[in-house]
């Protein structure tokens, strides 16, 4: 492109007003193949950054460019708006500061400046001390400074929590709380606890949870009307024309009491956006499991095969992988017998706060990527399944085990992954108001 028609495209991107015009602008400029158009688009939506979360997104998802003055665009536009939605993404290009007090990070040269200066604005450092006190903060809080156009709170308004507490909802106060495990803490002789979380200090603002997970009955009442067809609260990258009915309605085990399984990610997210809710993020999840100080199960720290529905229940303990998994392979349309089991069946499956079957009967859907461990940021949206379904960025953490998993699983720490866009019939959801 021309100097000209760079000039031109950004003027007529300017003059978009409709939210979702701009919203499919980006989502078609994310994998377009010349990166001349990539940055174009992205300067021509700076002036919607302060509004539109999809611009965002977009400036997000093009700090991963492999051209480098495209990432070089991007991270400058974050820093001048100071967007915290970019933070944890550029801080995984350069690492933070006190990682680099004794020695040097990669990458080095102009990325390594641009990328600094960036984080430097978006924390509002004057220098490397106020940005390494800052960081530590941000570590223990999850939160950015006052300023930032966004952070992990973005959504997060405390005086406006609907007072009085929601029926079928819990308040978690604010407040620090344990997260992750300590080396002592757990024993697991048949399965590895997947990229655990070391044992550490976290803090949380207040928010209001479901005490129950969402059921087959209050999802299908949704997901059979015309909410869900018009599409119109939906996650705006998600499959067009998508069919938000369960996968798996046709199945008599699954009652109209029990949690609703058999949605993917995108069902979840649009089922709770239409009654002014979204999902979890792992953290929120954790603590709302856990207590403040960290407990291995919602009831204590003692496991109990009798307080959840898990393996053991469904199928008998487990004596190796190997059983296990040669056990769950003869899953068909009679085996087992019962699957999951209605909400609030296990009394005892209660935490601290009073929020109720968050082990054991089926997985949970949250916010959270697995692997960056930041908001989910889903861009799939004219791009091949191919390219994907392996990547990183699609990659969710669900949480509580399920009717299928083993005690290593049903546990307030294990952290499990899925593919957001597969509908099991082991995974299902809840969601908080913060």
């Amino acid at each position: 492109m021309t100097g000209e028609e760079r000039a031109e495209l950004r003027e007529a991107i300017a003059a978009l007003r409709h939210p979702m015009v701009i919203e499919e602008l980006c989502a078609m400029a994310a994998t377009h193949p010349r990166a001349d158009v990539r940055l174009t688009v992205l300067e021509g939506v700076e002036p919607f950054m302060a509004t539109l979360p999809a611009a965002r997104e977009f400036l997000v998802w093009l700090l991963g460019d492999d051209e480098d003055f495209v990432v070089f665009s991007a991270a400058k536009i974050a820093g001048r708006h100071r967007i915290g939605e970019a933070y944890e993404e550029l801080l995984h290009i350069t690492g933070p500061a006190e990682a680099g007090l004794l020695r040097s990070t990669k990458p080095v040269g102009i990325g390594a400046a641009v990328v600094a200066k960036a984080m430097d604005a978006i924390l509002g450092a004057e220098d490397r001390a106020a940005r390494l006190q800052t960081e530590r903060e941000h570590t223990r809080t999850g939160q950015l400074p006052d300023g930032c156009a966004l952070d992990e709170h973005w959504d997060y308004d405390p005086p406006n929590l609907p007072r009085p507490v929601p029926e079928g909802m819990v308040l978690v106060p604010g407040g620090d709380f344990v997260v992750g495990i300590g080396m002592d803490d757990v024993v697991h002789p048949l399965y590895d606890v997947d990229d655990a979380v070391p044992r550490q200090s976290r803090h949380l603002p207040d928010f209001l949870i479901d005490r129950y997970p969402v059921t087959n009955a209050a999802y299908d009442a949704w997901a059979n009307g015309p909410l869900a067809a018009e599409h119109a609260l939906c996650h705006p990258d998600e499959p067009e024309d998508k069919d938000h009915r369960r996968g798996i309605v046709g199945d008599a085990r699954f009652g109209p009491d029990h949690p609703a399984t058999g949605v993917d990610w995108y069902d979840a997210y649009a089922y709770l956006a239409h009654i002014g809710k979204r999902l979890p993020t792992e953290l929120e999840w954790e603590k709302a499991a856990r207590g403040e100080n960290g407990s291995l199960y919602p009831w204590g720290d003692d496991f109990d095969p009798e307080a959840l529905r898990w393996f053991g229940a469904s199928f008998g303990q487990a004596t190796s992988l190997e059983h296990w998994r040669d056990t769950l392979s003869t899953f068909d349309e009679n085996t087992p017998a019962v699957t999951t089991v209605p909400i609030g069946t296990h009394p005892k499956n209660v935490s601290s706060y009073g929020v109720a079957d968050l082990v054991g009967n089926c997985w949970e859907w949250t916010d959270t990527n697995f692997f960056t461990r930041d908001r989910m940021k889903p861009m799939i949206s004219g791009r091949p399944r191919t390219e994907w379904a392996t990547a990183e960025e699609t990659s969710v953490v669900i949480r509580g085990g399920a009717w299928t998993s083993m005690r290593e699983q049903v546990t307030a720490y294990f952290r499990g992954k899925d593919l957001f866009t597969d509908r099991h019939n082991e995974i299902g959801f809840r969601g908080v108001i913060r």
